[in-house]
């Protein structure tokens, strides 16, 4: 690819880590390509996301923090409590003192919609839709990618951000002659059953906005976010039959039978699953699946979000890590972009490479919690009994982890080199990564 030819991103899929990439590549000038297999980037699938301090700052450098602001709900809160409602702990997450904003939670379909909705209309016009992802193919010049109804797109690179069964990394894996062992990089230990449900219709509904209820008990957790004007909830419990590599996929009966089989389990100190419910607006079951795969990239392919790195939602890192991805590619991308030179195979690896690199420390941190914490939530084992019913709640460990050891590493990552962050907030750790500082005259 010469000099001339300005750098193209091919991003297959058009979910909230493919949007997210998208926004900020039409930030940095770098021209780009979504192939997303649905009908629409904006389905209705009934999830929540939860919203933490580093996805805030870029979505301030971004210009879009009044319309997160607007539809997330900060949850600062935590009740800890046993299968019949009794609260054992309570208390204040780290992030807030940490790092100057506390966790948010939003419906992910109000976070696609704004994500999509406030890219200018160029921008919209290259996300395709009904594009399921046939094959990739490396060219002299750069990447075709063909698409099962025969369309095929030419870019300088392609970056898989289509989820945990990624096509992407599968056609990668298959070109690069990667081991078994990758084939299928994820085992899935438990599920979750998820859904929302409006805040009101509930009995009680005086129920407080802003807090994260949370059941701890032997071989079922599960979490319960109250926003201003609807909820969200996600069961945990382990996976009936044992781990399996194997996609797993559930009809609306299997929904319902492990509706049924927890429906006496307290959510909050005053509700049980049952009461909530029989007011769910939407609800879903999946596999949780858990792994990281060994090598995020091959020559001119990439993968970014679930597709390489796979935690339980339990930390609510899972959006967020994905994030951290697409702002270091976005860094590497644009200094390719602006470099002047020839755009090698050798160039968009070694971009892979040092992306890769930047990323490793805090993923494996994230996924080495993760697995841990859905062990402790579910008593897997009496130490994790012991820890959750009683160390933690008189030594305060969460609170310690948070702030001593995932604090310092989320304050080391970065930010958008080339925007300045308009409404910076500083808690008690302060940020390595500024972005433009510009001089006020």
């Amino acid at each position: 690819m010469t000099a001339t030819t300005p750098l193209k991103v091919i991003i297959i899929g058009g979910g909230p880590i493919g949007l997210t990439l998208a926004q900020i590549l039409t930030s940095a000038g770098v021209d780009f390509t979504i192939l997303e297999r649905r009908s629409t980037v904006t389905p209705e699938e009934g999830a929540g996301i939860a919203i933490g301090p580093t996805s805030f700052r870029l979505y301030d450098q971004l210009g879009l923090l009044p319309q997160m602001e607007a539809i997330s709900t900060p949850i600062p809160h935590k009740h800890v409590l046993q299968r019949d409602g009794k609260v054992y702990n309570s208390y204040e997450f780290h992030l807030r003192a940490c790092h100057g904003r506390a966790m948010a939670f939003l419906h992910r379909l109000d976070l696609v919609t704004t994500l999509f909705s406030t890219l200018p209309d160029d921008a919209k016009a290259k996300i395709h839709v009904n594009k399921s992802l046939s094959d990739i193919a490396l060219t002299p010049e750069g990447v075709t990618v063909t698409c099962a109804d025969g369309t095929s797109y030419n870019g300088t690179l392609v970056i898989g951000a289509d989820g945990v069964h990624s096509k992407t990394r599968k056609i990668m894996n298959s070109l690069s002659n990667a081991p078994e062992s990758e084939t299928l990089p994820f085992e899935t230990t438990f599920q979750g059953l998820f859904g929302n449900f409006p805040r009101l219709s509930l009995p009680g509904s005086e129920i407080e906005p802003g807090h994260d209820w949370e059941c701890h008990s032997g071989g079922v957790s599960s979490q319960f976010f109250v926003g201003r004007d609807r909820g969200w909830f996600i069961i945990y419990r382990p996976l009936p039959g044992g781990p399996t590599r194997e996609r797993i996929d559930y009809t609306d009966e299997d929904i319902k039978q492990f509706a049924e089989d927890v429906k006496d389990m307290h959510v909050t100190n005053k509700l049980t699953f049952g009461d909530v419910f029989k007011n769910v607006n939407k609800a879903g079951l999946t596999q949780l699946q858990e792994g990281a795969v060994k090598n995020r990239s091959w020559k001119r392919i990439g993968l970014v979000g679930d597709a390489c790195d796979k935690i339980t939602p339990n930390v609510g890192l899972g959006y967020n890590n994905g994030v951290l991805d697409v702002i270091v590619l976005g860094n590497l991308l644009k200094k390719l972009n602006e470099s002047g030179e020839e755009i090698t195979e050798e160039k968009v690896g070694k971009l892979f490479k040092e992306y890769q690199a930047e990323r490793k420390e805090f993923s494996e941190k994230v996924d080495d919690a993760a697995r841990g914490v859905i062990r402790t939530v579910t008593h897997t084992g009496f130490m994790k009994y012991l820890l959750d019913r009683w160390i933690n709640p008189v030594l305060g460990l969460d609170k310690l982890y948070g702030s001593k050891v995932m604090g310092p590493l989320m304050a080391k990552q970065q930010v958008l080199e080339w925007l300045e962050e308009k409404n910076g907030i500083d808690g008690n750790i302060p940020w390595a990564h500024k972005g433009l500082v510009v001089t006020k005259a």
